[in-house]
């Protein structure tokens, strides 16, 4: 049994890591931003602790770690996205929020009365953007995006940083993550939803090329490297290898859902979204943790399929309306 500490925690990803470090008898502290939607912890009332603050306030970020005293440490809270900005107000609030929220939570744990044993923290394979795939660690990166070019700015931190703080920090560079209570802002759960409910969607890059990974295997990785506590500021891809295309995708959800083949119509595949092939290589997680992913994409999918259909959420705000989606953009429903 442990104290773990997860910043992020009423996140996706955070959740489910949540309840892997319950069911393994973890001590589990969260800490939540206020105003955040915190619907994904309700199930664990009474079996957590949650500390609601901002991680870029420093006076409670020490209260935090001088009452916890976590000797392991999950740092989810990282906006996914923002939407481009014409002034470039995105990449102003990843640096404020994101990039000085990890330097806080770093410089308060190192001043911890007893400082935990290791800090894992998500990164994601946008960072490597332009580089040519399969990304592997060693690979220089080429951000095509405010918020790949934030993550990698926090990597080369914690790399440069790490020789002064008293714990080891890992990465864990996440490939696209899909699963039960993932928001629908995102392509695969929108497309699931909108499918049960007979609602069309346009795809518009459809051979964009997407490393897709179930969150019960994420969390597996980032529980092991947590458990690993490995030397140096280590670099790992959490990712399948396996990389569909969006149509490719888009058949699946139609399969296991069971909906009309032509709700979904697609782009001409001309374009693209950013990469065009974003695929990550898991030999080193392989070779360091015994780690790979477990779950194929179709075994996934109908886990998916299988929880919003027992859900019951509310698809679409616009219902009857088209909505044109992309991964890793936000949905924009149009007439």
């Amino acid at each position: 049994m442990s104290r773990v500490l997860i910043t992020g925690g009423a996140g996706f990803i955070g959740s489910h890591l949540v309840a892997a470090c319950l069911s393994a008898d973890h001590s589990v502290h969260a800490i939540v931003r206020p105003g955040s939607d915190d619907h994904r912890l309700r199930p664990f009332d009474g079996r957590i602790t949650r500390h609601g603050f901002d991680l870029r306030d420093p006076g409670a970020l020490k209260c935090c770690m001088t009452d916890v005293q976590p000797e392991r440490i999950f740092h989810l809270a990282t906006r996914p996205r923002r939407m481009a900005d014409p002034n470039l107000d995105d990449a102003r609030q990843s640096v404020h929020e994101d990039l000085l929220g990890l330097i806080g939570l770093l410089a308060a744990a190192s001043a911890a009365p007893r400082p935990a044993k290791t800090l894992v923290r998500a990164g994601s394979l946008a960072e490597y953007g332009a580089t040519p795939s399969p990304y592997r660690e060693d690979a220089r990166e080429a951000p095509l995006t405010a918020y790949g070019a934030g993550l990698v700015a926090a990597t080369h931190f914690c790399t440069a940083l790490q020789r002064r703080l008293p714990f080891p920090i890992a990465t864990a560079r996440l490939a696209l993550t899909y699963g039960p209570a993932q928001s629908t802002d995102y392509l695969l759960p929108l497309l699931i939803q909108r499918c049960l409910a007979g609602e069309r969607t346009f795809v518009r890059h459809p051979m964009d090329r997407r490393d897709l990974i179930h969150v019960d295997d994420v969390v597996e990785a980032l529980m092991q490297l947590g458990a690993a506590a490995l030397p140096g500021a280590a670099i790992l891809n959490v990712a399948s290898g396996v990389a569909p295309t969006m149509k490719e995708m888009a058949e699946l959800v139609i399969e296991h859902t069971g909906a009309d083949p032509a709700l979904i119509t697609y782009g001409d595949g001309q374009a693209s979204s950013g990469a065009i092939d974003l695929r990550g290589s898991a030999a080193l997680a392989r070779r360091k943790l015994g780690w790979r992913a477990r779950i194929p994409l179709f075994d996934g999918i109908a886990r998916t399929v299988a929880w919003y259909r027992a859900a019951s959420v509310e698809v679409d705000p616009h219902p009857g309306r088209t909505t044109l989606v992309d991964a890793g953009e936000v949905p924009r429903w149009v007439n």
